[in-house]
């Protein structure tokens, strides 16, 4: 069975390049492409593999990452990021990424990346010169805690939505998404929303 591939980027050259690294390890590769949050949160599942820019016309930072994957949780993600924020890699690496390489990676290593992540494996490659890794940040940890379900509700509450709306949104009810917005004050360490979004749009930064 071929891989499918959700391949998230705005610049079509990079999805090129993810595309021609893809197809050398399945030629038969079904690649959905999309140049926007809210598209990559739309495509059609289940994927083999999630590659992702961190920088989007409507998302930026960590919380790309993190939006996308509580959208799929199933799926590793493959962070391939023209950034050069060694701090992203440390706070996606603690809330679950399966790698992070640099677009300016020769394709080989590109390549490489993305067998390592197909195989189950981590695919970290920091340069000879980047900054030691950091202390994960706080906020990332806390993140980390919250499970795929709790993310999405969090999302949406940065969306500005109330506990009707996000239930009408995520298809549940609004004792659940009560539940889960108590969970996410408890494991943010906060005791309203307004520090749980505060939190959440720090990553972003």
């Amino acid at each position: 069975m071929s891989l499918r591939v959700l391949v998230a980027d705005d610049h079509p050259m990079c999805r090129a390049v993810a595309l021609i690294a893809l197809t050398s390890i399945d030629p038969d590769v079904q690649a959905t492409e999309v140049a926007s949050l809210a598209d990559a949160r739309g495509a059609t599942g289940p994927f083999d593999l999630i590659v992702l820019d961190l920088n989007l016309p409507d998302s930026r930072g960590v919380s790309t990452f993190v939006n996308v994957a509580s959208t799929f949780p199933a799926a590793p993600v493959l962070v391939i990021s023209g950034s050069e924020q060694y701090a992203w890699e440390d706070d996606i690496a603690a809330l679950g990424a399966s790698g992070y390489v640099s677009k300016s990676a020769p394709i080989p290593d590109i390549t490489a990346a993305l067998r390592t992540v197909l195989d189950g494996g981590r695919a970290f490659q920091r340069t000879a010169d980047a900054p030691a890794p950091r202390a994960t940040s706080n906020a990332a940890a806390r993140l980390a805690s919250l499970t795929p379900a709790e993310r999405r509700v969090l999302n949406a509450m940065a969306g500005g939505g109330l506990n009707k709306q996000i239930a009408y949104e995520l298809g549940l009810s609004e004792m659940t998404i009560k539940q889960h917005v108590r969970a996410i004050l408890r494991k943010l360490q906060v005791v309203n929303r307004t520090t749980a979004v505060l939190i959440y749009r720090e990553m972003a930064r």
